[in-house]
């Protein structure tokens, strides 16, 4: 084979591997885009919205205490005002928090920027999937209550008590019931474990089907309404100045 082929197959060769690179960087960071019902969501009555350089705020009139709350990897922070716009309206100033491409890992600081924005309230830190890997280990390193959606610790928790609530859906294809069982061991000792009947991975929000996830069996609109439920009694029931431990429910 002459020298030009050999040089040409190698360019091309490279070429492909470059192009291949892209489409597989592309796939697994595009973005989830929030879909149009939850932008209808921050028109709610009693929440003013406000964009912050660490993201978007929902500012009810007498905020009692801030929940941040980091996205799962590439969703649109937006994607959670179905659910938690409510919870502003019930007076929790709460931060949808933008992170870097899109990956919570990347903006673990992002909370605290918003409580240092904030001081004088309470901060409740919580995420959903990758996001809630972030708020566990601030949680952790910051000794502060802990929501979870569809989410664990990285690191075992157990041995430390922290206000926290898991939820978990039981048609979650990324994952799995069994899965999340075993990986609830690492929550903090006296967690709320909840199972919602009928909930996938990607019914926490709205932002879309997500591969590999199961179909929800139930109507969304009722298991955002559960989900608002059991984050709203976890913060009513917290006493800011002595939080008590919630009871493990598995």
């Amino acid at each position: 084979m002459s020298g030009k082929r050999l040089l040409l197959l190698s360019l091309l060769a490279a070429l492909a591997m470059a192009g291949l690179v892209v489409g597989v960087a592309f796939y697994f960071l595009r973005p989830l885009r929030a879909e149009a019902v939850a932008e209808a969501f921050l028109r709610r009555p009693g929440i003013a919205v406000r964009e912050a350089r660490y993201g978007l705020e929902l500012v009810p009139e007498a905020p009692k205490a801030l929940l941040a709350f980091y996205p799962g990897a590439r969703v649109d922070p937006l994607a959670y005002a179905p659910v938690l716009a409510p919870v502003a309206e019930a007076g929790y100033l709460v931060v949808l928090l933008r992170v870097p491409s899109g990956i919570a890992l990347l903006g673990k600081e992002r909370a605290l920027e918003a409580q240092e924005a904030h001081p004088g309230l309470p901060l409740v830190v919580g995420g959903h999937s990758l996001g809630g890997v972030a708020a566990a280990e601030v949680a952790a390193r910051e000794r502060l209550p802990l929501l979870l959606f569809a989410a664990y610790p990285e690191e075992d928790l157990s041995g430390i008590r922290l206000p926290t609530l898991a939820l978990y859906g039981t048609e979650d294809g990324l994952l799995l019931k069994e899965e999340a069982q075993e990986r609830a061991k690492r929550l903090p000792r006296g967690a709320r474990v909840v199972f919602i009947e009928g909930l996938n991975h990607a019914g926490f929000g709205a932002y879309g089907p997500q591969a590999r996830d199961k179909p929800a069996q139930r109507p969304r609109e009722e298991l955002w309404e559960e989900v608002r439920q059991e984050v709203l009694l976890f913060l009513e029931g917290l006493g800011w100045d002595t939080p008590p431990p919630p009871q493990a429910v598995l």
